[in-house]
């Protein structure tokens, strides 16, 4: 468990950090041949952060943000593939910036279940 978690929220930091980089490049005009990267990477993210809401569930965690966990994946999925076809035009960069916290606020929760995991297990005698 001790393994997987570490694992999994270093998938979550890393990858989102990239995230963020690349993203800063696409706001930029630049490096647009790497959106498909973006995606996957973004897919590996959300599936790391599942993991760690199925490890809190093993930790006997929080009911209320493991639910979060998953739910939040799901919704940066949705709004990671279907941004390009929202609000198009001008306006554009409100589902862009909204993108970005949509991220940052699942790197959030990431980093709170893999606390409440290794908190679980350092409690267990």
């Amino acid at each position: 468990m001790r393994t997987t978690t570490a694992v999994a929220q270093i998938v979550v930091r890393l990858f989102g950090l990239i995230l963020i980089i690349l993203g800063l490049f696409f706001w930029s005009g630049h490096a647009l041949q790497l959106v498909n990267a973006h995606m996957l990477i973004g897919l590996l993210f959300v599936i790391a952060l599942w993991v760690l809401a199925g490890v809190a569930i093993a930790a006997h965690q929080s009911g209320g943000l493991i639910a979060l966990g998953f739910i939040w994946g799901i919704v940066v999925l949705a709004l990671g593939m279907t941004q390009r076809t929202l609000m198009q035009g001008s306006a554009h960069w409100v589902i862009q910036v909204l993108h970005l916290f949509v991220g940052l606020i699942a790197m959030g929760i990431g980093d709170k279940l893999a606390k409440g995991i290794k908190g679980a297990a350092a409690a267990a005698p």
